[in-house]
């Protein structure tokens, strides 16, 4: 695992790297590691992400260069440097599943946010975009190199810690048709699918695991 926030996972077969993705040395010094003590990499999960929930035109330029750093940046950071070493050491194989959001295809409903509400930002969005483009790049590019890339992109979950405001819970509910947010759950045996050899003819593909929103 690699995050800026301190590890909450303890398992003896778990090794958990405080280091930002967007610093693309550190990153580098980090794969080198896995790969000399594992000798290969087998799945890898660009899942960082961070947003910011202040309006449009009150964006400022911090917020913008902060969102790409992580979202975009730092994903291309550690495919790139990555396939670096696939390529230096031979490896075999390598799925890599990048993590977008309905966001990269869909804008969100004002209708559903009151005044108060965490309205997702149009560089969160962007960025999100981005991934799922830069998933069907990489798809086309590691192939010859057997390196499966593919992105899932999940629609609004429920937060059990930060829980959301009922009134939004049920104005989104209303949008979905399967009439509910998602659990984290709900993206588990997409991730095993698309980490496992039955996906081994599965690449550049954006799956969309949202309870049929984008579908209306």
């Amino acid at each position: 695992g690699l995050d800026k926030k301190k590890n909450q996972i303890k398992h003896k077969n778990f090794y958990f790297f405080k280091e930002d993705v967007s610093n693309s040395k550190k990153v580098e010094e980090i794969l080198r590691f896995v790969i000399k003590k594992f000798k290969k990499i087998d799945v890898i999960i660009n899942n960082a992400g961070i947003s910011y929930f202040t309006k449009f035109e009150d964006r400022t330029n911090y917020e913008l260069n902060s969102t790409l750093n992580t979202n975009l940046v730092g994903t291309i950071n550690v495919c790139r440097n990555y396939l670096k070493l696939h390529k230096a050491h031979k490896l075999k194989k390598c799925k890599i599943i990048n993590i977008g959001s309905i966001y990269g295809i869909l804008s969100p409903d004002f209708n559903i946010y009151d005044k108060g509400d965490n309205i997702n930002s149009e560089i969160y969005g962007a960025s999100k975009a981005a991934i799922i483009q830069f998933t069907k790049y990489l798809s086309v590019y590691g192939a010859k190199y057997n390196i499966n890339v593919n992105c899932l992109s999940p629609g609004g979950i429920l937060n059990h810690k930060n829980k959301q405001k009922k009134k939004f819970i049920n104005k989104y509910s209303n949008r979905v048709p399967l009439k509910r947010m998602a659990d984290t759950s709900d993206f588990f045996t997409c991730i095993l699918f698309l980490a496992s050899d039955k996906s081994s003819y599965v690449t550049g593909q954006n799956i969309v695991v949202d309870g049929g929103l984008s579908s209306w």
